[in-house]
């Protein structure tokens, strides 16, 4: 192969690869964020989180020196991908934080979500003595191989939490 034949055929191959936009967008708890087919709020927290008195397992408790907070969350997609408490992730003032999976703490937990809408709460776990500060959400789709396929989305949004919230 000639080089300069050489040089753009990977130029070529390097740009197909890095066709996938990234959409970053942030907003207050209770704002819909949105990026191509997907729609995601955190719609409340919940600083009082019920643990259940027959937590045999733990998988409901905050570890030692930790405590829980709930997000209420809701994610509609048109992607087919599963959406699941795995995309979601939290900041604290302490730095340390994550979501608790699995968890039992509400009835109405949000669990997974391919094609649609679903709302629940996903429960998290920050130290004692600290605030969430964010409550984070990434989601990719490269979309298919098949022609005219235009799903491609990656999502980066954050929801700053205020004292009030």
């Amino acid at each position: 192969m000639r080089p300069a034949l050489a040089l753009t055929t990977a130029v070529l191959a390097l740009a197909g690869c890095a066709g996938l936009g990234v959409t970053e967008k942030s907003g207050s708890i209770g704002d819909e964020l949105t990026a191509k087919g997907l729609k995601v709020t955190v719609k409340r927290l919940d600083r009082h989180v019920p643990v259940p008195e027959s937590d045999l397992s733990g998988l409901s408790s905050p570890r030692a020196g930790h405590r829980l907070v709930g997000a209420r969350v809701r994610v509609c997609s048109d992607h087919g991908q599963a959406i699941g408490t795995y995309d979601f992730g939290v900041e604290s003032s302490a730095g340390e934080a994550r979501v608790k999976f699995p968890a039992l703490n509400y009835d109405d937990r949000f669990e997974s979500v391919r094609d649609g809408c679903e709302a629940g709460w996903l429960v998290l776990e920050i130290p004692r003595d600290s605030n969430v500060t964010t409550v984070t959400f990434r989601f990719e789709d490269t979309g298919s191989n098949q022609p005219g396929d235009n799903s491609d989305v990656d999502a980066r949004f954050s929801w700053k939490v205020s004292a009030e919230d």
